[in-house]
């Protein structure tokens, strides 16, 4: 059985550990007191928490407004490529068919004469060939037919070959 010293000691380290725990709820509260006054000064908090609520909503808008001018800018661009390309082809278009007309109107008076150079060429092979296998008679009267004409400086007219 436990005595009257015995029990008072225990009962003195009961209540050196309950004020040693008072002591830690007293910091406790102390912290919290703090915590508290601090959470007391929001105002700056909400202050500060509008004022980059704002720069979001700016920042926001900015970037809405960029978008809106590079898009902006891409269709004007896109448009303006379009349209020099149009111009482009129509010009290279344009130069191919003034080419081409040019061409033809320099060309047809020659091929005009070419032609014709043809059709007295292939008459001149047809007259040669039949100027070849002709007779000593047919000869004769061929050189009569066709009163060949002096050439200048000289004295009598060339005799034919047989």
């Amino acid at each position: 059985m436990p005595n009257a010293l015995d029990t008072f000691r225990a009962q003195q380290q009961a209540a050196d550990a309950v004020y040693a725990r008072l002591q830690e709820v007293a910091g406790l509260l102390a912290d919290i007191r703090k915590d508290a006054d601090a959470l007391q000064r929001t105002d700056e908090l909400k202050q500060l928490l509008e004022r980059q609520e704002r720069w979001l909503n700016e920042a926001r808008e900015t970037v809405i407004q960029v978008q809106w001018a590079r898009e902006n800018d891409m269709r004007r661009f896109w448009r303006g490529v379009v349209v020099r390309w149009v111009i482009a082809a129509a010009f290279a278009i344009a130069a191919a068919a003034a080419a081409g007309v040019g061409y033809v109107a320099f060309a047809k008076p020659y091929d005009r004469e070419l032609e014709q150079l043809r059709g007295q060429a292939a008459f001149g092979r047809f007259v040669e060939q039949r100027a070849l296998t002709m007779s000593a008679a047919e000869r004769r009267q061929f050189d009569a037919l066709m009163r060949w004409p002096r050439a200048e400086g000289a004295k009598s007219q060339p005799k034919p070959q047989r």
